[in-house]
């Protein structure tokens, strides 16, 4: 799912299923599915990529009931399950502790999220320089504990003040990389200082979280990929992403994961932005939980398309107990 915030948002809508029928007649629903077609599915696969909010968890900390049983009937039949999330909000080592109480034993190499793919970027490049990063302080923190250097920023108000705007803004710190994520405390002139160094065509521009939106409070919400596109459209340059549904994100899987056949994997998610048309660009086959970000209205204001309707579609991750 897109990176869920809230841990008061009331639970979706149960979805109706003729709704997502009508508009796209090629999707699948598991419930559907004949006994030697679930076997087919079931055997058409080796690894799963596998959201988190939304599809494991319900408003970020209560486990999906089901989940955990459907994670062990997956490995049991001999899938490798990897979760990849675009939280980066809690640390590495807060994520895998929530996955072992809610027993699902997950490798730290398993679970992916923005800053982890962003690190591993930097390190892949033998980046040198310091890094002006608009993300949380976990984020900035697994940056620092991977080796780089990144900005001690200061909060400021700018109230009226042309000549602290232009110190904020032209600030002389030698940045060679600006990282946009989620930062609850971004602000215009933060921005506007990223679009300023940015101007140099040598200081990488890289994003994690990509999301437009974010589900928070029972809304929708501004997410880090609208602030990615201001930037983007203001300095005419496309960031590097490395959260879904990003084309480096996928091209990094599939490498890190010696993945020779991408129909051999298994894209689960609830979003059909940051899972499902991730996982069609990457060329997984995708499965939509209907648990998270999809709800009803949802689907009757919105046309699927090739990138964005999914192969298959299930009500609930517990339900793939179901198939043999």
């Amino acid at each position: 799912m897109s990176s869920s915030l809230s841990s008061s948002s009331p639970s979706p809508s149960p979805i109706h299923l003729k709704t997502l029928q009508t508009s796209s007649p090629s999707v699948k629903f598991i419930e559907k599915l004949t006994d030697n077609e679930k076997r087919d599915f079931l055997n058409s696969f080796d690894l799963v990529f596998c959201d988190c909010d939304g599809v494991i968890w319900h408003n970020l900390y209560d486990i999906i009931p089901g989940a955990s049983d459907a994670i062990q009937y997956l490995r049991d039949n001999g899938k490798k399950v990897v979760f990849v999330t675009n939280n980066s909000i809690s640390s590495t080592k807060d994520q895998l502790r929530k996955f072992s109480t809610s027993n699902i034993p997950v490798e730290e190499q398993d679970l992916i999220h923005p800053a982890k793919t962003i690190s591993d970027f930097l390190k892949d490049q033998d980046f040198k320089g310091l890094i002006l990063c608009f993300a949380s302080s976990a984020f900035k923190q697994h940056l620092r504990d991977s080796g780089f250097d990144v900005v001690e920023e200061k909060e400021r108000l700018i109230d009226g003040s042309v000549m602290d705007l232009h110190k904020a803004i032209y600030n002389k710190d030698p940045v060679k990389a600006v990282v946009i994520d989620i930062d609850f405390n971004l602000t215009a002139w933060k921005l506007m200082r990223a679009q300023v160094l940015l101007k140099n065509p040598e200081c990488l521009f890289i994003a994690g979280a990509a999301d437009p939106r974010i589900p928070f409070g029972g809304h929708e919400l501004l997410g880090p990929g609208a602030f990615m596109y201001i930037v983007e459209e203001a300095n005419q340059r496309k960031a590097k992403v490395f959260g879904k549904p990003g084309a480096e994100l996928g091209e990094l899987l599939k490498s890190s994961f010696q993945i020779k056949d991408p129909k051999r994997v298994l894209m689960v998610g609830d979003s059909l932005r940051s899972d499902i048309q991730f996982g069609k660009e990457c060329g997984f086959q995708t499965l939509l939980v209907l648990t998270g970000a999809v709800e009803e209205k949802h689907l009757e204001s919105q046309q699927l398309n090739e990138l964005n309707s999914p192969d298959y579609v299930i009500e609930k991750l517990a339900d793939l107990k179901n198939l043999i």
